[in-house]
């Protein structure tokens, strides 16, 4: 699943061309997504009316329309939004496509169809972003908030970064280097965690995340970009894939566990299980 890095490359890229341009088209498969609302709501709220903005909560993109209302996209397992120019061929598993002004050409394209693509009216906040929690880079994410979400938990320092009601955008790639990077054992309880730990974890989280941007994501399994083209980011991931590879810093075999039914990978000697 595209994570936090991912979602912000597309955004930019999407952001850069279709901003202050108008719906002209919407055109749905015969097939829907794992949520998707009807084509004709889809007409009815979009046709016309100019992008205002693009912006990104959590794993969501946020397509702002200049009447107030809203077009959510989340790209679940397998999503792609791709510009296309009309005249290329068909491409496979499109089940959504919207051509916008300038001749460009916006398509969903999902194998597994666990996609979101949902519009609402103006004056309805989507209730999707009601369980979205604090952003990785705001202000409001701070160790001494994140410890105290985590204070009397005893749930591990791993499913709670997956948590996207506490922290917004974190998948299992980018918790895994997170955690490697901070030094710290994926099972560790969250509670046990002490104020040094939480304020070197977010610190990792940030710079992580910012690299992770400006390489184009990580293209593990099948993500790409607006415009198609594979990030970069995955040639420097540390622990995540890399099970009994040794570890750069020490030479430790990585290791692998199984956490809330996902591989987490880490090294046993640089990230210590507290007793």
């Amino acid at each position: 699943m595209p994570e936090l890095p991912e979602v912000e490359v597309i955004r930019r890229g999407l952001a850069a061309c279709l901003v202050g341009r108008r719906f002209l088209r919407v055109a749905v498969g015969e097939k829907s997504l794992r949520r998707q609302s009807p084509a004709g709501e889809l007409e009815h709220r979009l046709l016309g009316r100019r992008l205002a903005a693009l912006r990104r909560r959590g794993k969501y993109l946020v397509f702002d329309l200049e009447d107030g209302g809203t077009l959510l996209v989340h790209l679940g397992m397998t999503g792609h939004l791709l510009l296309r120019p009309e005249r290329l061929p068909n491409l496979p598993h499109v089940h959504l496509s919207f051509q916008l002004e300038g001749g460009h050409n916006l398509i969903y394209q999902d194998v597994r169809r666990f996609g979101q693509v949902l519009v609402f009216p103006p004056g309805t906040p989507p209730p999707p972003l009601e369980e979205v929690g604090r952003e990785p880079f705001s202000r409001g994410a701070t160790p001494q908030w994140l410890e105290a979400q985590a204070r009397g938990r005893s749930r591990p320092i791993k499913n709670f970064l997956l948590d996207s009601r506490i922290l917004a955008g974190l998948g299992n790639i980018y918790a895994c280097e997170i955690l490697f990077a901070a030094a710290i054992h994926p099972a560790t309880p969250a509670g046990g965690l002490s104020a040094e730990a939480w304020d070197r974890l977010l610190k990792e989280t940030r710079r992580i995340l910012r690299a992770a941007i400006r390489q184009g994501g990580s293209s593990v399994d099948n993500y790409v970009n607006c415009l198609g083209e594979a990030g970069r980011f995955q040639f420097q991931h540390l622990v995540y894939g890399k099970g009994g590879e040794p570890c750069r810093n020490c030479g430790a075999p990585i290791a692998r566990i199984i956490q809330a039914g996902r591989s987490t990978f880490f090294c046993p000697e640089c990230q210590k299980k507290l007793a």
